[in-house]
């Protein structure tokens, strides 16, 4: 962690009054959060950089103060947030689904799960690993959304579908490689590749499908749908992120 920013939250955390332990443990968690969402805003990757941000905040045992007297509102605010961002990627999902002539409540469903127990999901537990480099941070996203992804297992006509989980896996793997600055022709690569390694996966190895070139384009329409979808979330949740944090605080 940077150290502007844990002497910080160590302010913050001393200053704190009438709250319990695992309460103020919470809180700091959620701040600490918003902070590296507000720094990824504006690009902030230097000691420098953190310092003059956190310059812009209230002193740590005022915003303390604040935060004891109305310490449910944060977290209120980054689940909707969370909420909202989610939404983006189960419509953007099922809709494509319906577009496809999927069956109405298979889309749905789709669009619940991919939305809500994956985009959300995310968003919501992403707070516990932002202090590990990139990379971990990527691995562990890929490993929490399969396992939030288990309902998009039995989003189809028969029974489970284990390699639903892979999109839920996509999913995270997008959202957390999104939330860090990268290469343009990295982006355009990832359908693509995502494509090809569904159809190997389904067609070659599992033996499901029946491979077929009609249905590449389908199957890479809807992987760059689900990716334009989690920058639109990303965007969004960064948007909202502005709204509640990076407006500097008004100096009394």
């Amino acid at each position: 962690m940077s150290r502007a920013l844990e002497a910080y939250l160590s302010q913050v955390g001393s200053g704190f009054k009438g709250l319990t332990r695992r309460r103020r443990l919470t809180l700091l968690r959620e701040l600490e959060a918003h902070l590296r969402d507000e720094a990824e805003a504006r690009g902030i990757d230097s000691e420098a950089g953190m310092s003059a941000m956190l310059s812009e905040k209230e002193h740590p045992t005022l915003l303390a103060e604040e935060l004891s007297a109305g310490e449910g509102q944060d977290a209120n605010h980054r689940g909707s947030t969370a909420l909202a961002a989610g939404m983006i990627i189960g419509l953007a999902t099922g809709a494509h689904m319906w577009f496809e002539g999927w069956r109405w409540y298979i889309s749905l469903a789709f669009a619940a799960a991919q939305g809500l127990a994956v985009g959300t999901g995310y968003f919501w537990v992403r707070r516990h690993w932002l202090r590990l480099n990139p990379w971990a941070r990527t691995a562990v996203a890929v490993l929490i959304t399969s396992l939030l992804s288990i309902p998009l297992g039995f989003t189809t006509h028969h029974g489970f579908k284990p390699t639903r989980l892979l999109y839920g896996a996509y999913t995270g793997f997008l959202l957390e490689r999104h939330s860090q600055e990268r290469p343009f022709w990295q982006t355009l690569l990832e359908p693509v590749l995502f494509t090809a390694f569904m159809f190997i996966l389904e067609a070659g190895f599992l033996g499901r499908v029946r491979f077929q070139w009609w249905k590449v384009p389908l199957e890479l329409s809807f992987n760059a749908t689900l990716l334009l979808s989690v920058m639109g979330a990303l965007k969004l949740k960064r948007l909202l992120a502005e709204r509640w944090v990076l407006t500097p605080q008004e100096q009394g």
